[in-house]
């Protein structure tokens, strides 16, 4: 017997694949002009596709310095977004039978230096760090982001980083509670890396930005690259910022990934939609919230949103200087994708909702 769940994907995928994609006039564009303008952000991509055709605009500025326009096909750093190419990556490897869900991370990690001081992570599953239900130390700290902005081109690596949480107090017992938690997905990243005995930015491209067709999409990036989306904050003196080391730097699982909304919209697409990189019933148990903390929103490195079309599967990402949000919405066949260089100035909680809403002009 065929689960409700699951029938309605499969049903969703083929009315995706057969429907005419029609190209839209522009209803978007002002929407996004009103957002730039009204939350001060320096510049900003959205997405949005499905059955009833395909938009994506651009506002702003990629780079204030040399007045460089945004466009559809700048590249943007995405922050914790990334954690959903992680997650799947993982589940790649269940699938492969390399490990279960249920076993210890520990044979995995064992060999970085000081591991052991990192507390609990003997008995710590693979499923406990995909579900942020490991209790373990934020490596994330005002510590580290204090030494990673006086080295701003540093990439530190997987053990650098996680040993910024050894010997700290745990936060819950493993198990135990829903504590979103970046430890998680740098040990995760360590993870695919032992497993396919690459990089972690070599398994993900192999895995799924050349399996998907993500040309434009990389792990960290270089400053002297073109088409970079720069990220600002508004510093003490009430100036922007110019912040991107924050992101370009990053290499590791919890949120490495520079893209452009065209590669993100064609991962969301080959992930939930047309199952090209996990089995249709691995992306239901993906996007299922954790039963033990229904509230937290939370799958297999999956997040889950009430809308007014029924659930949205994706990701968030959001550090100083970028932020990023990403759905896809079975109900529909639609995926939204945004990405600024700037931080809001107002809580813009509606902002998916919204945009969904001119799409559908509703």
């Amino acid at each position: 017997m065929i689960r409700p769940q699951l029938l309605g994907l499969a049903l969703a995928a083929l009315v995706a694949a057969v429907a005419p994609v029609r190209v839209l006039a522009a209803p978007l564009q002002p929407f996004l002009d009103r957002l730039v303008k009204q939350e001060k952000l320096p510049g900003a991509v959205l997405l949005v596709s499905g059955p009833q055709g395909r938009e994506v605009v651009a506002a702003g500025f990629a780079d204030l310095k040399t007045r460089e326009r945004m466009t559809p096909k700048t590249r943007f750093y995405i922050a914790s977004s990334g954690k959903l190419i992680t997650a799947a990556a993982t589940l790649q490897l269940v699938q492969e039978q390399r490990f279960k869900l249920t076993d210890p991370v520990f044979p995995w990690v064992k060999n970085v230096p000081g591991i052991t001081k990192l507390r609990n992570i003997q008995t710590v599953t693979v499923e406990q760090l995909l579900q942020h239900r490991s209790g373990l130390a934020e490596y994330f700290t005002d510590d580290f982001e204090s030494e990673a902005a006086k080295q701003p081109e540093k990439q530190w690596s997987a053990e650098e980083s996680l040993a910024f949480a050894f010997g700290e107090k745990a936060q819950a017992r493993p198990g135990r509670e829903h504590i979103y938690t970046n430890t998680n997905y740098v040990l995760l990243g360590q993870l695919i890396s032992q497993a396919d005995r690459l990089s972690y930015a070599q398994s993900v491209q192999k895995r799924i930005f050349e399996r998907v067709g993500m040309p434009a999409t990389s792990i960290g990036a270089r400053k002297e690259a073109s088409g970079l989306a720069h990220g600002y904050t508004v510093n003490e003196s009430n100036k922007r910022q110019d912040v991107s080391y924050s992101g370009w730097s990053a290499i590791t699982g919890d949120g490495a990934v520079v893209t452009t909304a065209a590669d993100y919209e064609a991962f969301l697409f080959a992930l939930f939609r047309d199952g090209k990189l996990l089995p249709r019933k691995t992306v239901a148990q993906m996007c299922s919230v954790q039963e033990e903390d229904v509230d937290s929103g939370y799958g297999l490195g999956c997040s889950v949103q009430d809308t007014p079309w029924g659930e949205a599967w994706g990701h968030n990402g959001s550090i100083s200087g970028f932020n990023a949000d990403t759905w896809y919405i079975p109900k529909l066949g639609v995926s939204v994708v945004f990405m600024t260089n700037g931080d809001f100035q107002s809580d813009e909680p509606d902002l998916m909702v919204r945009a969904v809403k001119v799409y559908l002009k509703q």
